[in-house]
């Protein structure tokens, strides 16, 4: 993925959700926005690259399961971030 897809992607949140998201006020935002970006962050969610991965569902027909999957990765992410950062 290229870093002005990344960037395109992280204007297009702060557009519709701005520079800070308060999930204390809005806790839903996290989830539309994996729904919304997800296969756009997700390589295997390509039909070009074969393997049987992902595909992307039609919109409203996320399940539990797959949101409870999305979460738990983001979880992982957000450690891995939180690592990162510490001096």
């Amino acid at each position: 993925m290229s870093a002005e897809k990344d960037l395109n992607i992280v204007a297009e949140i702060k557009k519709r959700h701005g520079s800070v998201i308060d999930l204390d006020k809005s806790p839903t935002v996290i989830i539309e926005i994996i729904q919304n970006f997800r296969f756009l962050l997700d390589e295997r969610a390509d039909p070009g690259q074969g393997g049987g991965g992902p595909t992307r569902p039609e919109p409203g027909e996320v399940g539990t399961a797959a949101v409870l999957n999305l979460l738990l990765e983001l979880k992982r992410d957000v450690e891995d971030i939180k690592v990162r950062l510490r001096p």
